[in-house]
């Protein structure tokens, strides 16, 4: 009887573990903000794949606006730098940085400029672009 309680323990929290890495179906008609939220959601419950992924679909759906775009590339590269994939999250954040120095001021909102600095400054110095 114990051997069977621990078997479907096990395969329990091995079927959890599976659902928890895995990409999601994502619905056509969902929002740039739902599709961010649900990435943030991923992270939290360490899903990185369905986040990458939900990020990325606001990105091919609606990078055409500005600032939905610099919103889902900063979240990229939040989750890249918590996985301590510097090269990544340095890339995204250095688009972000020549988006805001080429806009005209006022047209895009400015949080993500100083998000995109304080993040900025938690890159190790050798994965940082030499110029």
């Amino acid at each position: 009887m114990k051997k069977n309680i621990l078997f479907a323990a096990c395969g329990f929290a091995a079927l959890l573990i599976a659902s928890c890495n895995t990409i999601p179906i994502i619905p056509n008609d969902a929002t740039p903000t739902q599709l961010i939220q649900w990435g943030q959601d991923s992270m939290e419950v360490l899903n990185y794949s369905a986040a990458e992924a939900y990020y990325n679909a606001v990105i091919q759906r609606y990078g055409m606006d500005t600032a939905i775009y610099i919103e889902a590339n900063y979240e990229l590269g939040h989750m890249y730098l918590k996985r301590r994939r510097y090269e990544k999250a340095y890339a995204h954040f250095k688009e972000i940085e020549e988006i805001y120095e080429y806009a005209e001021i006022g047209v895009i909102p400015a949080a993500f400029k100083k998000l995109t600095q304080i993040e900025m400054e938690k890159i190790p110095a050798k994965y940082k672009e030499k110029k």
